[in-house]
């Protein structure tokens, strides 16, 4: 492939010379060089585009696994919190009953207008 210095050498030597028929040919040597290079940028342009579009998926997928995974442990975390909690109103009503009292009056003192 020819580099634009030497293109513009060859362009100058041949308008020197007077030949334009060979400065014809350059410049059409020149727009095929510039369109390979344009079809070269646009494939690895396209490549690199879809390499990102996989990479994005990846991480896409990995972050809903981990969601997946995140949810799923609240879900246990919050069973185990009810089966502990139902265990010890059973263990002990009296004691659940007076806790629940409790609270409902404080609760009805601090929204109490």
């Amino acid at each position: 492939m020819a580099t634009v210095r030497n293109v513009e050498d060859k362009v100058r030597e041949a308008l020197e010379g007077g030949d334009a028929a060979d400065v014809s040919a350059q410049l059409t040597q020149l727009r095929e060089d510039l369109a390979n290079l344009a079809k070269s940028v646009k494939a690895l342009g396209v490549g690199v585009s879809s390499e990102v579009k996989a990479q994005a998926s990846r991480v896409a997928d990995d972050a809903f696994a981990a969601g997946e995974e995140t949810v799923e442990n609240v879900r246990h975390e919050i069973q185990t919190l009810n089966d502990n909690l139902v265990y010890q109103v059973q263990k002990n009503p009296l004691q659940s009953l007076g806790i629940a009292v409790a609270a409902g009056f404080l609760i009805a003192l601090v929204t109490r207008r």
